[in-house]
Formats: structure tokens, C-alpha cells, sequence
């Protein structure tokens, strides 16, 4: 499983990060982009769409 930094990383590269509606998201400075606050990671900490490790090992390449 990702760390909290990678999950935020990949949220800020990810083209499908789609924060939750109605999750009182108010600042990024509060609340910073993450997977862990978009609507496609479940609650067994995945993502439906299966981006985290594909995301994650493009920034390994760079």
C-alpha cells in the first residue's frame, strides 16, 4: 500500500483525481489533494480505476 505522501503525489498527477463532493473540502492547504479524499479510492484503501501503481511507477521513471 502507497504511504500518505505517495498517495498525495499521485493525486496531484492523476488526470481522474476527482475529489468527493460534500467531503468539506474548503482549503487544499487544509485538506491537500490525496487519493484517500477522491471518489474512486474505496474503503479498502484502492483505487477503482487501479491509477495508484500505474502513477507511481511513472514517477519512479522520471
Amino acid at each position: 500500500m502507497a504511504s500518505k505522501e505517495q498517495l498525495h503525489a499521485v493525486a496531484s498527477l492523476c488526470s481522474e483525481y476527482s475529489p468527493v463532493e460534500g467531503s468539506g473540502l474548503t482549503s487544499s492547504a487544509q485538506y491537500p489533494i490525496s487519493c484517500e479524499n477522491c471518489g474512486h479510492f474505496t474503503k479498502e484503501h484502492k483505487c477503482d480505476i487501479d491509477l495508484v501503481d500505474e502513477i507511481l511507477v511513472d514517477m519512479d521513471q522520471t
